[in-house]
C-alpha cells in the first residue's frame, strides 16, 4: 500500500496537482525550481536550444519498483543481485541528481552507475549488526557458500569468524573495484558533476576503516563518523579529485 501511494503520488506531481504530504511537496517545488532553471539555460543558450534536464519519472518508479521487490528482505543469491539492487536504488537517486544540475554526461552516467554500487554493497555491510539484530543476511548466498560461513550459528552468536572475515572481504572488494572504476571517470567530467558524486567520499572512508579493522563489519569503531568529513568533502571538490583509491 505504501509503494501504490508513492506511485499515484509520483503520477499526480508530475502532472502538477501533487498531494498535501510533505515530501510530495518539496519534490514538486523541486521540479518546479527545475523547469525554471532548464528555462533559464535556454535563455542563455545562442542558438535557442537546451537540453532537457527535467527530472525523470522513470528513475523515481525504478526506485519504487526495486524497494518492493525487496519488501521480504530475501537473501541476495549473487554479488550480481546485490549491484543491480544497488543500481536501481543509489544509482536512480543519483542520476536524479545529475538532471537536477543539468549535467548530460556519459562518463558521468557510468562514475555514477559505479559510485551506487559502491555506496550501496558499503552501506548494507555498515549495517550488518543492525541486520544481525533482524536475522537478516546481506552477504549474497553464493559468497557465504563458498566460505562456509553458516548464517544460523552467526544469527544466535554475531561474532566474528574467519568465515565472517573472508566472506566481507570478498563483498568489500567487489564495492572497492567499483569504486576504483569509478574515480578512472573523473578527469573527464563536468564540474557541475562533482557535488553529486561527493556521495562516494563517505563510502571510499568506510571501507577503509573497514580494511584497518581485518574486515571485521562488527566492530565497532568502523561505524564511527568522521568529525572532519566537511572539511574532507570541500577540500576534495577544490582539488577537482572525489576519490584517492589505490
Amino acid at each position: 500500500m505504501r509503494m501504490q501511494f508513492w506511485r499515484d503520488s509520483l503520477e499526480k506531481v508530475f502532472a502538477g496537482v501533487p498531494p498535501q504530504q510533505p515530501v510530495a511537496l518539496a519534490l514538486a517545488y523541486a521540479i518546479q525550481e527545475q523547469a525554471l532553471y532548464q528555462e533559464h539555460q535556454l535563455k542563455q543558450t545562442q542558438d535557442g536550444s537546451a537540453e532537457d534536464s527535467e527530472m525523470s519519472l522513470i528513475w523515481f518508479k525504478r526506485m519504487i519498483t526495486e524497494r518492493e521487490q525487496n519488501l521480504s528482505d530475501p537473501q541476495f543469491m549473487t554479488i550480481s543481485q546485490m549491484e543491480t539492487y544497488c543500481e536501481n536504488t543509489f544509482g536512480s537517486l543519483l542520476y536524479l541528481q545529475l538532471e537536477s544540475v543539468g549535467v548530460k554526461s556519459l562518463e558521468a552516467d557510468h562514475a555514477a552507475s559505479h559510485l551506487a554500487k559502491a555506496m550501496g554493497i558499503a552501506t548494507m555491510l555498515r549495517a550488518f549488526p543492525f541486520h544481525m539484530q533482524q536475522n537478516r543476511m546481506v552477504i549474497p548466498a553464493e559468497i557465504t557458500a563458498k566460505h562456509n560461513l553458516s548464517q544460523e550459528a552467526l544469527f544466535r552468536n554475531p561474532t566474528i569468524t574467519p568465515a565472517l572475515q573472508d566472506s566481507t572481504l570478498e563483498v568489500a572488494t567487489a564495492a572497492h573495484v567499483h569504486l576504483a572504476t569509478a574515480q578512472s571517470y573523473m578527469d573527464s567530467l563536468p564540474k557541475a558533476a562533482l557535488p553529486v558524486l561527493m556521495a562516494g567520499i563517505p563510502t571510499e572512508s568506510y571501507l577503509s576503516r573497514l580494511e584497518q579493522a581485518d574486515f571485521n563489519p562488527l566492530a565497532p569503531n568502523i561505524h564511527q563518523r568522521e568529525w572532519y568529513l566537511p572539511a574532507k568533502l570541500w577540500y576534495r571538490w577544490r582539488q577537482g579529485k572525489l576519490l584517492e583509491i589505490k
